[in-house]
């Protein structure tokens, strides 16, 4: 009971450092949820390497198509982790062996194949204190776990599933986008048309509502491409095409009433189109909680045509912040800074990936593909835009095509403005989520130099390129939208186009 009891703490009183707190119903884990936490830092505590001598040979198996995060259960009794993953058909687990990547058990996803329109349904993904793994398909949300408790080469077993069109009126088309847990152990969820729900783990009773409830005209609806970050304090945090939101958890219900704590803020969403190598329209990035005390905000990039990094008041706006940042902005956001890697006279810029956060420093990555321009992009049909971002991330690691740039900024307490503290143009992270780690001082990122497939390796102080380790240029090794992880020992592993890739730590 210890648990809920501190779950019950953070919400009367929150947390002193935003990404210090752990919710405590996740798993006791390295890397428990998509983005790492709750607050979607992507920064582990584990030590991660800062050579590339300290990495191992890359381990490869083949999982299926699409697989964006590997959630590590909570440790078993024999002292082991097991990597929980799921893509487009499958649930899988797999675990580390002497240096090599096996898969324990697999499970085929009831129903039928998910759609290419819905490219991030079943991307977000967690694992819960008791070792009950969630993923979705389509609008149903799915519940695994082992079929023989505590060992981990177990079978998998589907121990519940839930309807959320029998529960929610949704569109036809519908499908979950983003998956988190509240800090008081209720699964929230977000769909691509808007509607943001708290249900509880044994799937019994479910509070929503829609943000499109007042949109009536066709061009005013907001879509939600991204996934969705909770804190302590009952916020949840969802980001659409349009605008950015906290909807607020009273206990009871989800509610967007101000008198709550909720509130919805206007940012440049840009015109409305998917970009090359974008999942939707507007910010291409799930809201990530940033900073401390009373100086907490949430981190996006925008949509504009050269991307900014945004920070928005988390809370209560302070009381001597009188005037927006700029005449037309909205007076929530605290800071808006071109995301142009150095170059001032940059045309266009863009980042699919979530900002990585650790204390106030946020850093960004470039995805702003190149010689693409053959490739339809914004038509509006999302069978085309999609299939259009597929083969925009296939190709990415080519010279001819890949991004290159990462660029760091701070913010600083004392003057409450937000600077550029370094760029490094010099290394490619052509679609893959970053990481870093906050104990070894180091951002990584699945890149790409040569024709092959890297991990990079930066200092997160000044940006400068600590190692390189070169992986492979197969297919296989293409991060395609997954995240960069730090495993459980300390090693890198992420996903790839069809199965999972592992580098240990030696």
């Amino acid at each position: 009971m210890k648990q809920p009891a501190l779950a019950c703490l953070m919400l009367l009183t929150g947390a002193t450092h935003a990404l210090d707190a752990k919710n405590p119903f996740l798993a006791d884990s390295p890397w428990p949820i998509s983005h790492h936490d709750s607050q979607a830092s992507d920064t582990s505590s584990v030590p991660g390497p800062t050579s590339a001598v300290q990495l191992g040979a890359p381990s490869f198996v083949f999982t299926g198509f699409t697989n964006v995060t590997q959630a590590i259960s909570p440790r078993y009794p024999d002292g082991s982790y097991v990597y929980w993953g799921s893509n487009s058909s499958n649930v899988y687990k797999l675990a580390t062996r002497n240096g090599k990547l096996v898969k324990l058990a697999d499970m085929s996803k009831p129903g039928s194949p998910i759609s290419i329109k819905n490219p991030t349904n079943g991307a977000y993904t967690l694992v819960d204190l008791e070792n009950i793994f969630y993923t979705v398909k389509g609008t149903r949300i799915l519940a695994y776990t082992d079929k023989v408790r505590g060992n981990p080469a177990s079978p998998i077993m589907l121990l519940r599933e839930l309807s959320l069109s029998s529960k929610v009126n949704l569109k036809a088309d519908d499908s979950v986008v983003g998956l988190n847990l509240t800090w008081d152990g209720k699964l929230v969820f977000a769909t691509k048309y808007g509607i943001v729900g708290v249900v509880d783990r044994a799937f019994t009773t479910v509070s929503s509502l829609d943000l499109n409830k007042n949109n009536i005209k066709e061009e005013d609806q907001e879509q939600v491409s991204n996934s969705i970050s909770t804190d302590a304090s009952g916020g949840i945090y969802v980001v659409t095409s349009k605008k950015m939101h906290r909807v607020q958890w009273t206990g009871a219900a989800v509610t967007q009433n101000p008198a709550s704590g909720a509130w919805t803020a206007d940012y440049n969403f840009g015109n409305g189109d998917t970009v090359n190598g974008g999942l939707g329209a507007g910010s291409g990035s799930t809201p990530t909680v940033m900073g401390e005390g009373s100086q907490q905000f949430i981190v996006i990039t925008d949509g504009a045509k050269v991307n900014n990094l945004v920070l928005f008041w988390k809370d209560a706006i302070p009381a001597d912040w009188k005037n927006p940042i700029a005449p037309g902005k909205d007076i929530r956001i605290a800071a808006e800074i071109p995301v142009n890697f150095g170059n001032p006279n940059r045309k266009s810029t863009y980042s699919e990936q979530s900002v990585v956060v650790n204390g106030y420093g946020a850093v960004v990555v470039s995805n702003d593909y190149r010689n693409l321009n053959f490739l339809p992009s914004g038509t509006g049909n999302p069978l085309i835009d999609n299939i259009t971002t597929g083969i925009s991330a296939f190709f990415s690691g080519l010279p001819l095509f890949q991004p290159w740039g990462v660029q760091k900024f701070e913010w600083n307490p004392q003057t409450r403005k937000l600077s550029s503290a370094w760029v490094n143009n010099d290394v490619s992270c052509p679609n893959a989520i970053p990481t870093a780690s906050s104990t070894a001082g180091m951002f990584y990122c699945v890149g790409a130099r040569d024709r092959q497939w890297t991990i990079e390796g930066l200092d997160w102080d000044n940006g400068q390129s600590r190692f390189r380790k070169y992986v492979g240029l197969l297919p296989r090794f293409n991060s395609f939208y997954a995240a960069t992880q730090i495993a459980a020992d300390g090693g890198i592993i992420y996903g790839s186009i069809d199965g999972v890739v592992y580098l240990p730590r030696r």
